[in-house]
């Protein structure tokens, strides 16, 4: 049985997971994935090229996965890629990494 934490930043870890809520009215499934990439590699957003060496746009258009989500309001959406050796998931309302297996 896993069991959830919530770190400093309101975010919500399961075992290795990080899940990072997303909503029309406040955090953009991007910024969802950012500090959720940021929360599993132990770093700050801000310093997620530097310190973690992980460049998001280099995996994912970021912008792009914004209009996707937001235009699939009433679709079971699971969009599904890898960055940096996470895996990470973004759905109508989070997004989750956890590291890669």
């Amino acid at each position: 049985m896993s069991s959830a934490t919530t770190n400093a930043r309101g975010h919500e870890s399961v075992s290795e997971a990080v899940r990072v809520e997303h909503s029309d009215d406040g955090v953009s499934p991007s910024r969802a994935v950012v500090e959720a990439v940021s929360d599993a590699a132990g770093v700050e957003p801000v310093d997620l090229a530097d310190e973690a060496g992980i460049v998001l746009y280099e995996h994912v258009d970021l912008d792009a996965l914004d209009t996707l989500v937001a235009s699939h309001p009433e679709v079971d959406l699971d969009v599904s890629l890898s960055v940096a050796g996470y895996a990470v998931s973004v759905d109508a309302t989070a997004a989750v990494v956890q590291p890669s297996r």
